[in-house]
């Protein structure tokens, strides 16, 4: 369990909340939206304003991973069976069988995605057309990531991690991982990734530098959730298994700032050019964490705390100010955040 933060505030107001009849595990944001999906495939798009049911429908097969596009107008799906494409304008939904399973989407502008399906990754546009592909893998993918506008294109695989520029089906560089990592991210510049898989070490390294460069070990063994990257580029939370690493990531060689105290079940960055990272732990509670503070690292605290009834499955920002929370029991809130509570 986690100790609550010196300072730490509780918080017991909500803009609304909802009990789905399924356990909600992905939660995604987009204009005026956001989707809740189970493992099984059933998905639920909410207005932000009110948390009335704007539209619901299935994946066939279930769903492993889901992400509204960076303009907010169309929603990926992914899963065992093929993908979707939801638009938000009227409702489509467009369905694609593939022959291997998909694991991971992930958006390379507002029009084109890019899906992880077997021993390759294709990029499609938003009637599902497909518009390039990898040139095949060794071994099947296992996670996708994008960096510079779409520009570069990172997979992980069994024993390494291959970066790509789109319409070159060849790999520009190959950098190898012991084992075969299952979470990868890289930073919005494309210069840094890192890669982790449970229980093993998490990898931080220059995608630009040789591919013999020394990476960064940030955690000997990581957690059951991905790092992720800050959207301004200059911090990283890497979840360990008891614990959180943050991470200051600039000019220079990478440094840790920080070990949180908190077994986190879900973690999401607040959009923009703040550094305010959310957290769910296993003590039931959502945390915010700022991550700009200067000098001793007990001067990283919670200023604000939410109690939740079951753990969290997902966090997701929907703009500056609103969070939304899946948990276990089936419950999607969404909190109103307070201003002075991220102010730095």
């Amino acid at each position: 369990m986690t100790a609550p933060a010196a300072g730490e505030r509780r918080q017991d107001v909500a803009l609304w909340s909802k009990r789905l009849p399924w356990e909600p595990v992905f939660l995604s944001a987009g204009v005026g939206l956001i989707a809740v999906a189970g493992r099984r495939g059933r998905v639920r798009v909410l207005d932000l304003e009110g948390g009335e049911e704007h539209d619901l429908f299935t994946l066939p097969g279930g769903i492993t991973d889901l992400a509204f596009s960076p303009d907010g107008h169309h929603l990926a799906l992914v899963g065992p069976r093929g993908f979707g494409l939801w638009r938000a304008t009227d409702g489509r939904l467009t369905t694609r069988s593939t022959p291997a399973a998909c694991v991971r989407a992930c958006w390379m502008g507002p029009g084109i995605v890019a899906v992880a399906e077997g021993g390759k990754v294709t990029t499609y546009d938003t009637d599902g057309v497909a518009q390039w592909s990898t040139a095949p893998l060794p071994a099947i993918t296992t996670d996708v990531a994008c960096a510079q506008g779409g520009r570069l294109l990172a997979v992980s695989l069994a024993g390494q991690v291959r970066c790509f520029m789109p319409m070159r089906r060849e790999p520009v560089a190959i950098h190898h991982y012991g084992g075969a990592p299952d979470d990868l991210a890289l930073s919005i510049d494309g210069r840094w990734a890192v890669c982790s898989a449970y229980q093993r070490a998490t990898l931080l390294w220059e995608t630009h530098h040789h591919p013999t460069a020394r990476p960064v070990q940030c955690e000997e063994a990581s957690g059951r959730h991905a790092p992720v990257f800050s959207e301004c580029g200059h911090r990283l939370a890497v979840p360990a298994e008891r614990h959180l690493s943050l991470w200051s990531i600039g000019p220079r060689r990478p440094a840790r700032l920080a070990t949180l105290p908190v077994c986190a079940s879900a973690l999401t960055w607040r959009p923009g050019a703040g550094d305010v990272l959310a957290t769910a732990g296993s003590d039931h509670t959502v945390r915010l964490w700022h991550t700009t503070a200067q000098g001793r690292r007990s001067e990283y605290t919670s200023p604000a705390a939410w109690q939740l009834t079951t753990p969290a499955t997902s966090l997701a920002w929907a703009g500056q100010r609103t969070l939304a929370v899946a948990e276990r029991a089936g419950r999607v809130t969404l909190l109103d955040i307070d201003p002075a509570q991220v102010q730095h």
